[in-house]
């Protein structure tokens, strides 16, 4: 293969180890601090579990042509720091904007050649590992906010999405929302009923996208709680991180092993 045809991807297929993030809900003081250690200590690849907030609204003109605010400085020290930045979609972000992106020759939804959106069932290899994206979560808040402008209809995850990642098994699994089964210590979050039992249909969705892969890890974020454990019945560990500023919100995953150890940005 020619440098020419070589995508960002291409270019770390070996490297030995990635980021994991939890939610950053477009906080840009986090991403410099975090984007800047990853960079000092090495790294090459950032994989995110949503709730990135990029493409948001009140970023944009109306026919989202342009961007700037959180969007811009990503890109710009992605750029800068020699950074790949891949993301599944959490509640928390633009869909009609992340579903209109043009697909890049590895299949991400691309914001530019090193930040890159990984739909809903979209499967890719990486130093050998098999990961599988399937994000989306139900928005516990949607009775403060505006549709289109705070939450989206496209947000929850459906049974299409689920076909769509398919049956192949999986190494990883990065997903927003959590699977069924995990335990959760939902009163961090105080979650109207009515609103537990919508969010816990697209938690059953999950389970079946598990079930039906089998990964070994599913990174998953949301909650904003740090949290691990076993799928009931399967040999799939469970890896829930926290939201931005909080010391569980980044792991180091080892792709030769695939050991998970927390990382700090410091």
């Amino acid at each position: 293969m020619g440098m020419e045809t070589l995508t960002q991807l291409d270019m770390v297929h070996e490297v030995p180890k990635v980021l994991i993030a939890g939610d950053w809900h477009g906080n840009t003081g986090w991403m410099h601090q975090v984007l800047a250690c990853a960079a000092r200590d090495g790294y090459k690849v950032i994989i995110h579990v949503g709730d990135l907030k990029v493409l948001w609204p009140d970023e944009y003109y109306p026919d989202f042509a342009d961007y700037g605010g959180f969007t811009a400085e990503l890109v710009a020290d992605l750029e800068r720091l020699g950074l790949v930045f891949i993301f599944a979609d959490g509640n928390h972000d633009a869909h009609p904007a992340l579903r209109a992106l043009p697909l890049n020759a590895d299949g991400f939804g691309a914001i530019s050649d090193r930040l890159l959106y990984a739909p809903r069932g979209h499967r890719w290899t990486l130093g050998g590992v098999r990961f599988g994206a399937l994000g989306g979560a139900y928005s516990i808040d949607r009775g403060w906010g505006t549709e289109g402008r705070d939450w989206f209809l496209e947000e929850t995850v459906v049974p299409e999405d689920v076909a769509a990642l398919g049956t192949e098994p999986l190494d990883v699994l990065i997903s927003h929302d959590v699977p069924a089964g995990i335990d959760l210590d939902e009163g961090t979050m105080d979650v109207p009923e009515a609103i537990e039992r919508e969010s816990y249909i697209v938690r059953s969705l999950l389970r079946e996208a598990v079930r039906n892969t089998e990964p070994r890890l599913v990174f998953s974020g949301h909650w904003h709680q740090r949290r691990t454990g076993l799928m009931p019945g399967m040999e799939t560990r469970v890896h829930v991180l926290d939201k931005e500023f909080k010391a569980g919100n980044l792991v180091t995953l080892d792709l030769s092993t695939l050991a998970v150890e927390e990382y700090k940005p410091v």
